[in-house]
């Protein structure tokens, strides 16, 4: 073995000798370079003298220099065992070795290998990952390495390459093998080999991008010029640039990208055949569309979109980019004027003033994009439709078609280019309204029903309006100087006067105004006509009314202007009654008014009861009870107004209860239980107390328990849930083999209980709510198919109720129970998955309530496994926080109230695992770190307070590693900030909820009390600049007061 390897060591030494003269030792700080005198390049080449090129150290991170002796210990795993037919050599490649040497900080690296293809040598490392010694010599945790992913080659849209994707050390690496392209006359796609470093440079895009990092020699390899290229800012491809781009068209565009990024200049014989019509003709077909989208969103998104766009423009490229390559004869747009539109969005870019037009109009990340993507259509926003009889009142304009097909535009892009192209006309009416001083521009309601009208989809209006001023600008203006002429001049103030007359109006926020009425309120109003069609205008009716009273809070006027204009909406006369009523409809009818007489004869009892003597026998007694009972105190889903007849139910039985000592039958007790519920439409608050008073008088410690046990599980329940989940045998005990629902069988008959005893849910939560732990310890078979028929129903409202059943009953099931039985995988198995009810799927309100108690079910469950030092105990709560917390973080952190109910959690996981938090150390900071440094987020403070809580629990249970430089001055930082964005809440008087904002400021000042804790027991913990900082923001003071002291 010994010997093999001195062999393999001495191979690979006079490998990289011979190499010699290509490469460039990163520790060297004056080493010279010269281009490869082997290349010849069409055109003018690029002169650059010898001794011209001087390079800087490449310094690697500590993560990056950790991860070269992983993969260099890989390497020489897979050399000692014989898998590669010679010794292997690993290079970082492209993007990584560019960005490094222009001090730009990089995450992405191309790992490139001499002897295997990318996929084998990546799953070699992650097996050597694995192992134990592995793991203790490079540090690595359970977070540092991620999942293998394996791209597939897809020569017919050139791409030539399998990948193998990981993520390590929170760096994504690409393996690939160096490899040659070699091309037949027949054919386009071309013959993939394995090649040398120097064969592999050369197919490059450009030579920037083709230079090397050496892992083993720790030497920078330049084999095509690329490092003179870098220091003379030129962009060129390293071969002849008409047949480097013919193999890979796509090609012309990542040099445009790079080339606006990187703010280089294109070589000038790269450049004219970057405009050539056969490249053009295949950039145009040959390239996948998603291809080209992603490219020019990354142009779109860099630093530098006006240059890109530009060099699209001189380099003639619009055509081929932005256009739809599944028509034939489509027209052409006229893209002279283009420059006028995307140099105009570059100038108001200039100006984010809060009042200038684009700090209007342009109020996010995303918009900024969405408006470079608006610059980039415009041509296409003025070129008329072909004749189509065919074609559809809604179908997509052309320019939506061209976004959506030409670069793949995501949907909602899609929807903002074919709302801005269906409403430009009427933009332009009212601005030009607005500058022509038209009668009607102070008519509030005008602008502001036109503006609900363009927002769709949602917050998009503003876009619109920008669209419009580009596309007016491309069609009156013949070009956009640099310096402003009075035409350019005079055409921003017309938009600018425009955009603040709606400021004037105020009508910027007229898409979230909240109505004074919804439909239900306005049919009720108008005498209870149902609604249909006329609701939806007669609701703009209401807003448009609602617009003209700014202040009003009474919706009277809204409602006698629509009563007004009744015949014009079509809304029904008041005496309108169908012609005909349907089965169903008349039983309800007849039901309700069966049920007004029935509500009536109890009322009638009550009287009687109360006001007689003792004039009732027992025959007379048991006959009334049992009527009321039976007609009136019903187990089925009942109308409307049917909670009223519960009540006078209830309340007979009461009264006959308290004056003739009624000892009521099981059936009537069972039915008490359903209506103990004041959230169930059943019943209301008087009688969900009463029907408890009477259970309570009714049922002694003895017989409650034989009532629970015999009559409400054994009796009435058991028989409802005997088939209701595959995860339970018939008696009620963990299935040792879980069979898959039949989800073809109907609803009803999966769960019959949905429709023959609705009640079960309110019973069954009385049931645990009355139980005590010897009962649940004797009797849990009986609970299970219950509880679990509730968690799985589909409903949310069902399993968000049976979830906090299932929490009651867990705090009182003793822990050797859930532990012994095997019903605490049970539960896990039916609630781990419901940790994903997120929105948008679910419903943010639905979300919270189904995510509260699952967590709780959870973490009570956990809690429930051992001592803190268990590690079962310890694996669950881990499963929590990575499969619940931080996955559902990452799904939904734009959702408020579900970020503070992840918070919340989070805290109470942390108290429970105590020291072990420290392994889920970063991505808690993070997270609390995303949250509390977020200026916007002192608008809802309650988010805030949970995750000021969570970081107090982070502080005070991972306080080992918190003392460490990096994350005190982390956890300092971020209490900073949000104290400053608190104060600056404060200063300004904006918070509609002072309470929360106080509670808040005591929060932060408590949580820093703990973290300062560690500074008094260890000085040199305390930040070294945290001084300074106080000194130059007083604020602070108050945070950290010991410090100034």
């Amino acid at each position: 073995m010994l010997k093999r390897s001195l062999r393999l060591a001495m191979k690979r030494n006079l490998d990289s000798f011979l190499k010699e003269h290509y490469s460039l030792t990163s520790n060297s700080v004056t080493t010279p370079i010269a281009p490869s005198p082997k290349v010849k390049v069409p055109g003018p080449p690029v002169k650059v003298p010898k001794s011209n090129m001087v390079t800087t150290t490449i310094q690697l991170t500590s993560k990056e220099q950790q991860l070269r002796h992983l993969l260099l210990d890989v390497a020489k795993d897979i050399d000692e065992s014989g898998k590669a037919p010679e010794p292997i050599v690993l290079r970082w490649a492209g993007g990584w070795v560019r960005d490094k040497l222009l001090n730009i900080q990089s995450h992405d690296i191309d790992v490139a290998i001499n002897a295997m293809t990318g996929v084998p040598f990546a799953q070699a490392m992650c097996d050597y990952c694995e192992r134990p010694e592995a793991m203790s010599k490079h540090n690595i945790g359970p977070a540092d390495i991620g999942s293998l992913h394996n791209v597939a080659r897809n020569p017919e849209k050139s791409k030539h390459l399998e990948t193998a994707m990981v993520k390590m050390f929170g760096l994504d690496l690409d393996f690939v093998n160096l490899r040659k392209e070699t091309y037949t006359e027949d054919s386009r796609n071309p013959q993939m080999e394995f090649g040398t470093a120097e064969e592999d440079a050369r197919r490059r895009d450009a030579t920037v991008n083709a230079l090397f990092y050496n892992l083993h020699d720790d030497r920078v390899e330049d084999f095509t010029g690329g490092l003179a290229d870098m220091e003379a800012k030129i962009i060129r491809t390293p071969l002849e640039p008409f047949q480097t781009f013919m193999d890979d068209p796509l090609r012309v565009l990542r040099l445009v990208r790079f080339s606006s990024r990187l703010q280089f200049i294109i070589d000038a014989n790269t450049r004219k055949f970057m405009a050539d019509p056969k490249v053009l003709e295949a950039l145009r077909a040959k390239i996948s569309r998603e291809r080209v989208g992603v490219e020019l969103e990354k142009m779109l998104k860099g630093d530098h979109p006006f240059e890109a766009l530009q060099l699209i423009h001189e380099l003639q490229l619009f055509h081929a980019i932005f256009t739809d390559p599944t028509q034939e004869n489509l027209p052409v747009p006229d893209i002279s004027r283009w420059a006028v539109a995307y140099t105009c969005l570059d100038e108001l870019l200039n100006d984010r003033d809060s009042t200038s037009i684009a700090g209007r109009l342009i109020t996010s990340t995303d918009a900024t994009y969405s408006a470079w993507n608006l610059a980039a259509l415009s041509p296409w926003m003025t070129v008329e439709e072909p004749p189509n009889p065919r074609r559809k009142a809604n179908a997509l304009p052309l320019v939506a078609i061209v976004s959506r097909e030409g670069f793949k535009a995501p949907n909602r892009l899609s929807s903002i280019v074919a709302a801005s192209h269906r409403n430009r006309d009427e933009i332009l009416e009212l601005k030009h309204a607005v500058c022509n001083g038209e009668s009607y521009i102070q008519e509030r309601d005008r602008f502001g029903m036109a503006i609900r009208k363009w927002d769709t989809p949602a917050g998009t209006w503003r876009l619109q309006v920008l669209n419009a001023l580009l596309v007016e600008a491309l069609e009156t203006l013949t070009e956009w100087r640099q310096e402003k002429s009075a035409e350019q001049s005079n055409f921003l103030a017309g938009w600018k006067s425009f955009l603040d007359h709606l400021a004037k109006l105020d009508v910027y926020e007229v898409t979230i105004l909240e109505k004074l009425l919804d439909g239900g309120k306005l049919a009720k109003a108008l005498g209870g006509i149902k609604p249909g069609k006329w609701t939806g205008p007669a609701l703009d009716v209401c807003v448009a009314w609602q617009l003209r009273n700014p202040g009003e809070t009474d919706p009277t006027g809204a409602i006698e202007e629509v009563q007004r204009r009744r015949e014009e909406l079509g809304i029904p006369a008041f005496s309108y009654t169908p012609v005909t009523l349907s089965g169903s409809d008349k039983r309800r009818r007849a039901n309700n008014r069966c049920l007004q007489d029935l509500r009536q004869s109890v009322l009638s009892v009550i009287n009687h009861a109360s006001s007689s003597e003792d004039n009732l026998d027992q025959s007379q007694l048991s006959r009334l009870t049992a009527a009321v009972s039976e007609k009136a105190l019903t187990l089925r889903s009942v109308e409307e107004h049917s909670e009223l007849l519960t009540e006078a139910a209830v309340a007979s039985l009461n009264i006959l209860c308290s004056k003739y000592h009624i000892v009521l039958d099981q059936t009537t007790l069972v039915k008490l239980t359903a209506v103990t519920d004041p959230q169930d439409p059943w019943t209301t608050a008087q009688a969900a107390a009463a029907a408890s008073k009477l259970l309570a008088e009714q049922l002694e410690c003895e017989s409650l328990t034989e009532f629970i046990t015999n009559t409400v599980l054994q009796k009435y329940l058991k028989p409802l849930f005997m088939k209701s989940s595959s995860r339970i045998t018939a008696s009620g005990r963990p299935s040792q083999y879980a069979m898959i629902d039949d989800r073809s069988r109907p609803a009803i008959e999966v769960q019959p209980w949905r429709t023959q005893a609705p009640w079960a849910e309110a019973t069954i939560q009385w049931t645990v709510n009355m139980s005590t732990a010897s009962l649940i310890q004797q009797h849990w078979p009986l609970f299970l198919p219950v509880l679990l028929a509730l968690v799985e129903n589909e409903s949310t409202k069902t399993k968000a109720r049976g979830l906090r059943t299932t929490r009651e009953f867990m705090s009182k099931c003793p822990a050797q129970v859930l532990q012994n039985t095997g019903i605490g995988h049970v539960f896990a198995g039916v609630t781990f998955p419901l940790l994903l009810y997120l929105p948008s799927v679910t419903p943010e309100d639905e979300s919270t309530t189904i995510l509260i108690p699952a967590y709780d079910v959870l973490i009570k469950l956990a809690q429930s496994t051992g001592d803190t030092n268990s590690i079962e105990r310890r694996r669950l709560f881990d499963k929590i926080l990575r499969d619940g917390v931080f996955a559902g973080y990452f799904h939904a952190s734009q959702h408020t109230r579900i970020v503070q109910v992840l918070l919340q959690k989070a805290t109470a996981v942390i108290n429970s695992l105590g020291i072990y938090t420290i392994k889920h150390l970063t991505p808690l900071l993070s997270m609390v770190s995303l949250v509390m440094t977020d200026p916007f987020a002192v608008s809802y403070p309650p988010t805030l307070i949970a995750a000021t809580q969570t970081l107090s629990a982070i502080i005070t249970n991972a306080w080992p590693r918190i003392g460490e430089v990096e994350h005190m001055e982390n956890v300092t930082r971020i209490l900073s900030l949000c104290w400053l964005n608190v104060s600056e809440e404060i200063e300004h008087e904006v918070s509609q909820t002072s309470a929360d904002i106080n509670t808040l400021s005591r929060e932060l000042a408590h949580t820093a009390r703990i973290l300062q804790a560690l500074w008094d027991h260890d000085a040199s913990k305390c930040p070294a600049k945290l001084s300074e900082v106080l000194k130059q923001e007083p604020r602070l003071s108050d945070l950290f007061p010991k410090t100034l002291a």
